[in-house]
Parts: C-alpha cells; structure tokens; sequence
C-alpha cells in the first residue's frame, strides 16, 4: 500500500505532463520530490493509532516501517535539493535566502525540521530524553515539515496547476486532514465515552507499582491478553501527556484492567500517589503480541523483568479458559527484586500444565533458582527436543539487548523465524 502511495504520483505526473519537455536533472528534481512528499505522508499515518494497523501488523512492526519510510524520504529529500541545484541556472544561489521567494523558505524549513527529527531520534537513543518532552518535539517538527512540503509544493504553483496532479496533492491533504481529526479527536472522544475508574493501587516491588482499573459506566473495552493500551491520567482524555503499558489482565473481564508499572522516570513513579477513585483514560488494546487463537502443541514466553505482563496477561486468559496445552514461562532478572508477579505465577502452575524458571545474575545466599542469563544452553536444558522447539509458539518480552541475543539464540536453536513474537520496551 505505501509502495503504490509513494509510486502513484510518478505514474500520474506522466499524464499531467509537466515533465515531457524539461531536462533529465529537472525530471530526477521533480521525481524524487513527489516520491518525497508521499512517503513523509506514509511516515505521518504509520503512527496514527490507526487499528487496521497496530493490530494487524504490531506495534514494532508499525513503528519499524514507520522510521524506515521516514529515512526514505530524508534520503529523497536531500537528491531533491541536489538535482534542484544541479538545473538552476543560480547553483548554490538558491540557498541564500536573504533573496530567496518564499517556495524557498518553506521547503528549507521543512528540511530543517526534517533533519532535526532524525538527529533528535538517533540522539534518544544514547541520551534517554523525558519520553513526553521528546514526544513533543518530535510531533511539533512532524508538523512543521507536513505544512512546509505542502507550502513549498503549493508556492511553486508548478504541479498543483495541473488538474490530474492539483486532485493528487488535494487527495493526500484531505488524507492529512482525516488522520489529524482521528488521532487527536475521535480516539481521545472515544475514550472519554469508555473512562475508568481506580480501584486499587498496590506495590508490586520496591521499583514497580500494580494499577487496577474498573470500567466506569460501560461494560469495559474488550482486548486480547498481551495487548497494551495507553494511559492518561489528566482530567480529559484530550490531555497531550500518554503512556503506553502492557495489560496485565485476563481477556475474559475486560471491565477490569490491570497494569503493573515499572518507575522509570517522573511520570512513572507518580502512578504510586493515585487514589482509587481517580478517573483515569486509556487508548487501546493496541498490538498482535498474543497468544490467542494461535495454533500450537504448546507455548513458551521469555520475560525480562517487568516484560513477564504481558505474559502474564495470556495466561491467566488460559487458566480462565480453561487451557490445556503446556507452557513454559522462563523470567530473567538482576536480582530477585526484579522477578515479579511471583506468587501469581506459582498459583498459576496450579491452574495450568506450566512450567516456571526463574534466573537471576546476582543470586542471594540460599536461591534455588537459575543463576544467570536467560541463554540458549537454559533454554535447551529445559526443551532437549527440537520437534518440541518447532511445534511451539515463542513469545519474547524485554529490553532491546536481551531480545536481540534470544533472539540469535532461538534461530540457533532451530525455532522457526514465524513462530517467534516480541514485544520490545523501547520501540514506542
């Protein structure tokens, strides 16, 4: 679909013909501007919160295409500029924007803006930047690269005259249009018609804290177990300040919702001061890390630290289901303060043909559990049969590093690439 939405301009601008009688550098100019302008509208509606999307594809998946197109169209951008300069008669002239027309401003500003959001992306990822603030800022520079492109575009008046081209780029505003109305107005007005309440607020460990949530005035939003919703505590679901967390309750009471929270910053460790009683919003279920309804002789879920929810969301979906198939739950921590829901987990083996192991890499004086990493030799000693190994399904919940070694791990182990599902904290 992003294919075709981002070849289509060229298709059409054939039968427009503004290209026939131009140079072969001003036809390079014209080609990868079009290319550029619909991909960066691809890269706007990726992350809409559209459903068709998060659940169709996941959430990682989503955001995956989503920085990739958006790197496409940086890279598009910057042979745009260079076959721009290559044509004009005034080379690098057309840079100097003390006698720049405004066509010029605009596109230097969404070129800017557009160079800074990759900056400011790559940069997250050493420097951990408040979530909300860079949120902001990335949303704030999105915006201002959309209206510039469309500014730059319509001031050259040099496609939008044409009518084939002019219904083209009128086509991708009303799609801009839409998305903006649907992100930022019918989702929160959703969720203000679907509010809940507080009912408990409760330690989980000294660094996490379980919310519990009741539906207020409606039956509750139905979700499948390991989805994830976000999470906005203002007093109005159009508040800008929203978290993403994993649903740690069973499917079948879909009125009750309940998250456990990991304090990783300002936000997070208010979520301890909340009061039952409190009104709170969620957006969601959002995401395909479940497994519900997936075909299997068995499962098996490797966690790290607060990564188990997830897991724990499916099975105590499958104890109230009544599952009978075997799983094998497998959660790694720093120590035994990290290992959570350890209770629930052990009146779940009850309920369910479950195994549980338990690792940590600095055990205390007198544990019996697994010392270490979750690695493929633990893994290995607990599944010797690779026909077992095939005929599961893997589900893998963590921070990046620990995911990506599970995951060179389980190929090594023979497990095929499409019976592995992951779920990554740091990809929203």
């Amino acid at each position: 679909m992003y294919l075709l939405l981002a070849l289509a301009p060229l298709a059409l601008s054939v039968f427009a013909g503004p290209m026939v009688h131009e140079s072969s550098v001003s036809e390079l100019s014209l080609a990868t501007g079009l290319v550029a302008a619909s991909l960066l509208v691809a890269a706007y509606a990726l992350p809409s919160r559209l459903r068709r999307l998060s659940v169709g594809l996941g959430i990682e998946m989503v955001l995956r295409s989503h920085r990739l197109v958006a790197l496409l169209a940086v890279g598009l951008v910057l042979l745009h500029i260079a076959f721009t300069l290559l044509d004009s008669p005034r080379g690098l002239g057309v840079l100097d924007l003390r006698t720049a027309p405004p066509r010029v401003w605009a596109g230097a500003t969404a070129t800017v803006a557009l160079l800074l959001i990759v900056v400011l992306a790559v940069s997250r990822r050493r420097r951990r930047p408040r979530y909300e603030g860079w949120r902001l800022v990335h949303i704030s520079l999105g915006t201002v690269v959309l209206v510039g492109t469309a500014l730059h575009v319509w001031w050259l008046q040099h496609l939008v005259v044409t009518p084939v081209m002019g219904a083209w780029f009128a086509v991708l505003g009303l799609g801009v249009l839409l998305l903006l109305l649907y992100r930022w107005l019918w989702r929160p007005a959703r969720a203000l018609r679907h509010s809940y309440v507080v009912e408990e607020v409760r330690e989980a460990s000294s660094s996490a804290v379980t919310i519990v949530l009741h539906a207020k005035g409606h039956d509750g939003i139905a979700f499948r177990p390991g989805q994830f919703a976000w999470l906005k505590l203002g007093g109005s679901p159009f508040v800008f300040e929203e978290h993403p967390f994993t649903i740690a309750s069973a499917a079948t009471e879909p009125h009750r919702k309940e998250f456990t929270i990991k304090a990783l910053g300002d936000w997070t460790e208010l979520l301890a001061g909340l009061r039952p009683g409190r009104r709170v919003y969620l957006d969601g279920p959002h995401g395909t890390f479940t497994a519900h309804d997936l075909p299997a002789e068995g499962f098996v879920f490797l966690a790290g630290g607060v990564g188990v929810t997830p897991m724990l969301s499916m099975l105590r979906t499958m104890a109230e289901e009544g599952e009978q198939r075997p799983a094998l739950l497998m959660v790694g921590g720093r120590t035994v303060e990290d290992l959570l829901h350890r209770r629930e987990l052990d009146a779940l083996r009850h309920r369910l043909p479950l195994t549980v192991v338990e690792a940590v890499s600095e055990a205390p004086e007198g544990w019996t559990g697994e010392i270490g990493y979750l690695r493929r030799e633990l893994i290995e000693a607990h599944l010797p049969s690779l026909r077992d190994r095939r005929a599961r399904q893997w589900f893998l919940c963590g921070p990046g590093p620990m995911i990506n070694v599970m995951l060179r791990d389980l190929r090594a182990l023979g497990v095929p690439d499409a019976q592995i599902h992951t779920e990554l904290f740091d990809m929203v």
